[in-house]
């Protein structure tokens, strides 16, 4: 274990789950209408899009049917509506009728976005376990912090020693300290924030939390409304009177926030793409007053399926005024916009080119003024050159400098700028690429972005990429 690491990222696994402590609101489960799952179990919130794919596509989205709400509009309704309606009684009972309990949940929740019951648990207001007192959020320079997916723009998640404050020999030592329950949450995928004493997490129960890092007391809620599957990430704000610092997070519904660190209020809202499943599922990466935001979509779950018309959800960074969240520009992994090409005999259009959604969070390597990312698989044949990649774009403009496919056994998750001493031309052309490690597979898997002809390999290069140098 090398000295890196900070505390705050080794104990917080250990530390937050979906687990009730003692003291917190009790977690209740949806109202008795709304029965608990099963106990067989299916996968966590999101995977109903998959069921929707292929239970639910030949009426809502077809145009042929008039009657059957469009599927943008299913995703703005809460889960029990849904939910309902596909129950005894409800209007949908006989498609309802096709789908066991846990299926009709599920659906309910990814479309909606957030877990059966989370609404009416989730606000810190409900929990036994608030902070008595809420000081003033200080300035975080030279504290202990784990601020982002990673401690600085290079994405190398290194944390110096001064900072971490924790030897290897102390880590036979940690013990549980506290731990804190998202009421009614199926699924937690956020590595929590903690900067200046506080840290921030959300998970898929539709609510945005900050905490006391030393006790586990909450301080506020923020209802977003969806599932948060990417960390946040702390910085200087201005043009709000009274507030000096932002946390900046992305939702399941395409949906970048701006809160204040100190009580949570919203600053800005933005919605950065309008695909009905686009979503963020990577933190944002905060450099000099841009916020760049990932963003990919949950389309290839059961997009194979005759029903559903594929594909046309595209991978793209947005870059947006940190100070008042206004669009700086937007990056399409795939330029052209999905057009339909065949009609299948059920009459369900199919279309192309799409993919390539994001699902790390951006690099910047400020010498060269570019922002570097990893693209996921493309949904459509023939496979567009800038999936399975890793892509540079220009910092201010957004603008592709290159893309280029790692070797087949590499894998595009996230890419780091090498350390050379002269400062470096800006760059038009791809650089080639080495690695030192080899994690699992299915850590690369879990990217979306390993290159392989016709299949993934069973092993694939870290995840953190460095050009050779030139």
């Amino acid at each position: 274990m090398s000295r890196r690491r900070i505390l705050a990222a080794i104990g917080v696994a250990a530390l937050i789950g979906a687990v009730t402590p003692a003291g917190a609101a009790d977690p209740a489960a949806a109202p008795a209408s709304h029965p608990d799952a099963s106990p067989v179990r299916t996968p966590g919130t999101e995977s109903g899009f998959a069921l929707f794919q292929s239970h639910c596509t030949a009426c809502h989205g077809n145009p042929a049917v008039e009657r059957a709400p469009l599927p943008e509009a299913l995703r703005t309704m809460p889960p029990e509506r849904i939910y309902a309606a596909l129950g005894a009684g409800g209007l949908m009972a006989a498609q309802g009728d096709t789908l066991t309990e846990p299926e009709r949940r599920r659906i309910a929740e990814f479309m909606s976005g957030r877990p059966l019951g989370s609404a009416t648990v989730g606000a810190a207001s409900a929990m036994a376990n608030q902070c008595t007192r809420n000081p003033t959020v200080q300035n975080p320079a030279g504290r202990p912090q784990w601020n982002g997916w990673s401690t600085d723009g290079s994405n190398r998640r290194f944390q110096p020693a001064a900072m971490a404050r924790l030897a290897p020999r102390d880590v036979p030592q940690l013990k549980l300290k506290w731990a804190f329950g998202f009421p009614s949450g199926v699924s937690s995928n956020a590595e929590p924030t903690i900067v200046a004493g506080r840290l921030y997490v959300g998970s898929d129960n539709g609510y945005f939390y900050a905490l006391d890092a030393n006790t586990g007391c909450v301080y506020w809620s923020f209802e977003t409304g969806s599932i948060i599957r990417g960390t946040s990430v702390v910085g200087p704000v201005s043009g709000h009177p009274t507030v000096r610092y932002a946390v900046y997070v992305g939702d399941g519904h395409a949906n970048v926030y701006a809160l204040d660190t100190q009580n949570g209020a919203l600053l800005w809202k933005v919605h950065v793409d309008d695909h009905f499943v686009a979503r963020i599922t990577a933190g944002p990466r905060l450099y000099d007053g841009k916020l760049l935001v990932p963003v990919s979509s949950s389309e290839e779950f059961n997009a194979g399926t005759a029903v559903y018309p594929c594909c046309t959800s595209r991978g793209s960074v947005v870059a947006l005024d940190a100070n008042t969240g206004r669009q700086l520009w937007k990056a399409w992994v795939i330029p052209e916009t999905p057009q339909p090409y065949l009609q299948q005999a059920n009459g369900v259009w199919l279309y192309r080119p799409a993919g390539g959604g994001i699902w790390n969070t951006p690099t910047v390597d400020a010498r060269r003024h570019a922002v570097y990312f990893g693209t996921g698989d493309a949904t459509t044949a023939p496979s567009p050159p800038t999936t399975d990649a890793v892509m540079a774009v220009d910092l201010d403009t957004g603008k592709t400098l290159w893309p280029t496919r790692p070797p087949p056994t590499m894998c595009a998750w996230a890419a780091a700028p090498a350390r050379t001493k002269a400062r470096p031309a800006r760059r038009t052309t791809a650089p080639t690429w080495t690695s030192a490690t080899r994690p699992s597979s299915s850590i690369c898997r879990m990217a979306g972005a390993c290159s392989s002809p016709g299949r993934r390999p069973p092993t694939c290069s870290r995840s953190i990429l460095t050009p050779a140098a030139h």
